[in-house]
């Protein structure tokens, strides 16, 4: 009983701990995922690389990670990219960057002045 409850503070931990990182430029998406303030993984740029594919193969070696923690971070990474093509459908004019805060992912954005 112990360990069970012991395992799942360590996964309640180590996912509240895992956070993607976005760096919504004019032209690609960086992405990256950090473990607090630890980068876990490099940022890759999309639409520039495969940066899904390239952040799963990374999750995928670090076996801590439990499933259900990668694929959270990757649907994160899905529901990134098709906010920053939508966006790119409508943004015109000036930008300046800006700091979306988000329990889930931390966005740099260039958004509209």
């Amino acid at each position: 009983m112990l360990k069970t409850s012991l395992s799942k503070q360590i996964l309640n931990n180590v996912m509240s701990n895992l956070k993607l990182q976005v760096l919504w430029l004019d032209n690609s998406l960086g992405l990256a995922v950090n473990q607090e303030t630890i980068p876990l993984t490099p940022y890759y740029f999309w639409p520039i690389s495969e940066a899904w594919e390239q952040i799963r193969f990374e999750l995928d070696s670090k076996q801590w990670i439990p499933e259900e923690e990668r694929i959270r971070l990757l649907n994160l990474i899905v529901d990134s990219m098709n906010r920053w093509q939508k966006s790119r459908e409508i943004i015109t004019g000036n930008y300046k960057t800006i700091e979306i805060p988000s329990s889930e992912t931390t966005f740099t954005v260039k958004g509209l002045t």
